[in-house]
C-alpha cells in the first residue's frame, strides 16, 4: 500500500468525505507520486527563530516527520510582517515539498492594509489546515482603577483620546482588535505600537499604557504572577480557565478576536496531495506532546482540514476588513 494510500485510509469518514468533495469541486489535475514524500518537506516559518510561530512550527514538523516517514525541515524566511515568507510559498511548485505555518498577519492583515507585498493579495494558497487557536484577553495593568471593561469604556467617553492601548506594531492582530474595540464601543483611544510583544507587555504591567488585547498565551505568566489583570476574553465564548470573565461580544458582538496559525502550501496543490497534509496535520496538531503544549501556553485545538480553515478564514477576512475600512488603517 503506497503512503498516500495508507494515509488517506486513515481518516475519519467525515474527513474523507469533505476531502473528497474538495477533490470533486476542484480542477482535475495530474495525481502526484504514488511515493510521496520521497525527499524532506520544507516548511517555511515568516518569524524569527524562538518565537511562538517558530516553536510551533518546529513541533508540527517533528510530529508529521515521523507521520510522513520524511523530514520536515523549519525555514525561518523573516522580515517583512511575515510578507517575505509568504512571498515565497507563493513562488513555489505545488508538489507537496513546500508549506508555510500562517499567521492572521499574513492571510489577512498584510493583503488588507499594505500595497507592496512581494504577492498579489488575492491569491488563493492551498489551505491544509489550522493547528492551534490562542482567544485574547482584554488586559490592563494591576494597579489600574478600572475594574471592568465598561468602565474603562464610560471614562474613555468622557475623556476621548485620553486612553491609550499597546500593540507589538502596526497591523498586528493585536492592533485590529484594539481598532475594533473602539469601532464597536464608539471611544477614542491612542494606539501606542512597539516593536514586539515583549516591550508592550512590559509597560502595560509598568501602566505606561492603559490597556491592551492579546492572546492568553502571551501573557500567561504576567497573568498567573498578578502583574496584569484580564477583564474580559474576546473568544466568542467564557473561557473554561476563567469561567466568570465575561467576553467582549456579549456587550459588543462583533468583537470577537483570536490569534490562530494553519499549515498552507502554493496555489494549485493537487486535492489527493491536500488531503495526505491535511490528515498529517491533523494527526500531528492532536499529538499528546504537542496538545500538552499549547493548553499550557493557553492556546487550543482548532477544527482541523481544509474546509473548516476556508470557513474561519473568510469570517476573519469580513471581520478584520471591516474594521481596517471604519479605522482607515494603511500600512504603506
Amino acid at each position: 500500500m503506497t503512503r498516500i494510500a495508507a494515509l488517506l485510509g486513515a481518516l475519519a469518514p467525515a474527513t474523507l468525505l469533505a476531502t473528497l468533495a474538495l477533490a470533486l469541486s476542484a480542477t482535475a489535475r495530474a495525481a502526484p507520486p504514488t511515493d510521496y514524500p520521497n525527499r524532506p518537506i520544507r516548511m517555511i516559518v515568516g518569524f524569527a527563530a524562538g518565537g511562538i510561530t517558530d516553536i510551533t512550527a518546529r513541533q508540527i514538523a517533528a510530529e508529521m516527520g515521523e507521520l510522513l516517514g520524511q523530514s520536515v525541515v523549519v525555514d525561518n524566511r523573516t522580515g517583512a510582517g511575515g510578507n517575505i515568507a509568504t512571498a515565497e510559498l507563493a513562488r513555489a511548485k505545488p508538489d507537496g515539498y513546500t508549506l508555510m505555518l500562517a499567521s492572521p498577519g499574513q492571510l489577512v492583515v498584510n493583503p488588507l492594509t499594505q500595497k507592496s507585498l512581494g504577492f498579489d493579495p488575492n491569491t488563493r494558497f492551498s489551505l491544509i489546515s489550522l493547528v492551534n487557536e490562542s482567544p485574547f484577553v482584554f488586559l490592563v495593568p494591576a494597579t489600574s482603577k478600572f475594574g471592568s471593561v465598561q468602565q474603562l469604556v464610560d471614562w474613555g467617553k468622557r475623556h476621548p483620546r485620553k486612553l491609550s492601548f499597546a500593540s507589538p506594531g502596526i497591523g498586528t492582530t493585536m492592533h485590529i482588535a484594539g481598532e475594533m474595540l473602539q469601532v464597536s464601543a464608539g471611544i477614542e483611544a491612542v494606539h501606542v505600537p512597539y516593536r514586539g510583544g515583549a516591550q508592550a507587555t512590559n509597560d502595560l504591567i509598568a501602566g505606561r499604557v492603559d490597556f491592551m488585547i492579546d492572546s492568553l498565551g502571551s501573557v500567561a505568566q504576567a497573568v498567573q504572577s498578578g502583574q496584569l489583570k484580564v477583564l474580559a476574553t474576546a473568544a466568542p465564548e467564557r473561557l473554561p480557565q476563567f469561567p466568570d470573565l465575561p467576553t467582549l461580544a456579549e456587550t459588543y458582538p462583533n468583537l470577537i478576536a483570536s490569534s490562530w496559525l494553519g499549515v498552507v502550501a502554493p496555489p494549485g496543490l493537487p486535492p489527493d496531495l491536500t488531503a495526505v497534509l491535511a490528515r498529517a496535520v491533523e494527526r500531528a496538531s492532536r499529538a499528546p506532546r504537542y496538545v500538552e503544549t499549547i493548553e499550557r501556553r493557553g492556546s487550543r485545538l482548532a477544527a482541523p482540514g481544509p474546509a473548516a480553515f476556508s470557513t474561519h478564514l473568510e469570517k476573519e477576512r469580513a471581520r478584520v476588513e471591516r474594521t481596517i475600512v471604519k479605522a482607515g488603517i494603511k500600512l504603506d
